[in-house]
């Protein structure tokens, strides 16, 4: 999607229960998100699926419970509220029918530190989105020098690597880094609904 500037469109067409096109848009923004989430939560992925498309189901029955106007509301808090629900509640369910799970990877963990692994969850997927977002808008070594800088290498090191000059790593990584910068931007307002 190149028109970022829906920003609340998609929660209300979403919420929309006529509207399969943009539930398919929204499930489109964030099943890798909630498989990312499900997986650091211990979700083994012969599991995730089914539990995924019951997190979806809800979202699409709920969707419309998310109230955008009030104040410091925003959706990805509250997609990792329902995010955490279901995972505690899939657990839950799990260790009833089967006696024998001991110490589930969940239980070790507060509600503090399971929204604090969904907020890194989230930042993460941001970041993954917008690389693949801005890779069509460069060519040569500039995605290769940003990639180098995102792990800590230095444009010295970048520039001896890649043979190229210093002051050419810092103008292509500077331009590189804008275009990042605005696209999780973007991203962040088209997604997550800050007001």
């Amino acid at each position: 999607m190149d028109n970022w500037n829906t920003r609340k469109s998609l929660l209300l067409r979403a919420s929309n229960p006529d509207d399969h096109e943009a539930f398919e848009e929204f499930v489109y923004y964030y099943k890798n998100f909630i498989n990312m989430v499900f997986t650091k939560l211990g979700v083994s992925e012969s599991q995730s699926g089914d539990l995924r498309q019951d997190l979806l189901l809800k979202l699409w029955k709920d969707i419309g419970k998310f109230d955008a106007d009030r104040k410091n509301s925003n959706f990805r808090g509250w997609l990792s509220v329902v995010i955490r629900h279901e995972v505690y509640h899939f657990y839950k369910k799990n260790k009833r029918e089967n006696e024998a799970l001991e110490n589930l990877p969940l239980e070790s963990k507060s509600e503090s530190e399971v929204d604090k692994l969904i907020e890194e969850e989230w930042k993460a997927y941001v970041t993954s989105l917008a690389v693949q977002k801005i890779k069509s808008h460069f060519d040569g070594n500039a995605m290769e020098i940003f990639k180098m800088t995102m792990v800590g290498k230095n444009a010295t090191d970048i520039a001896e690597k890649l043979s190229m000059t210093e002051n050419s790593v810092y103008v292509i990584r500077s331009r590189v880094k804008s275009r990042f910068q605005s696209e999780v931007r973007q991203l962040r307002s088209y997604l997550e609904y800050e007001q």
